[in-house]
C-alpha cells in the first residue's frame, strides 16, 4: 500500500470495480518479490505511475477482511509515503476512477481497513 502525496494535487486514491471503495494503490506480494518490487508493480498496474524513494509510513498487522467473494482474511499492511512519481495516470481492471483528493476533503467511503492509516499520514501534515 501507499499514500501518494502531491502538495499541489492531495492524495491519489482509486475506486475499486468490487465494491466501489476509494482506496489508495497497492496489493499483494507475488512469489520471489520484495517489498518494494511489488509496490512499483503495483502502482504501475494500477495507476501507470512510475515511483522513487517510497518512504516506510505504518506497518498495521492483522488486518481483518472479508472480500465481496466472501473470501475472508487477515494481512499485514505495509504503508509507504510517495512523494515522487511521474506519468500520465489510467485505470486498470481493479478500479474505475483515479483521482487526487485534497486532504480536508476525504470521501466519506473509504475502505474501512485503510482509513486509519490515511487519517493518520493526513494528521501528520498538520
Amino acid at each position: 500500500m501507499c499514500i501518494i502525496y502531491d502538495k499541489e494535487k492531495g492524495i491519489l486514491l482509486e475506486k475499486r470495480t468490487d465494491n466501489g471503495m476509494w482506496c489508495v494503490p497497492g496489493g499483494a506480494l507475488e512469489l520471489g518479490e520484495t517489498l518494494d518490487e511489488a509496490l512499483k508493480r503495483e502502482v504501475k498496474e494500477e495507476t501507470s505511475l512510475d515511483i522513487f524513494n517510497p518512504k516506510l509510513f505504518d506497518v498495521k498487522a492483522g488486518v481483518h477482511m472479508v472480500y465481496p467473494n466472501n473470501d475472508e482474511v487477515y494481512y499485514t499492511d505495509v504503508v509507504y509515503e510517495i512523494n515522487e512519481y511521474e506519468g500520465e495516470l489510467k485505470p486498470d481492471a481493479e478500479s474505475n476512477e483515479l483521482v487526487w483528493v485534497s486532504i480536508d476533503k476525504l470521501p466519506d467511503n473509504i475502505m474501512p481497513t485503510q482509513i486509519e492509516y490515511i487519517e493518520k499520514f493526513v494528521n501528520s501534515l498538520k
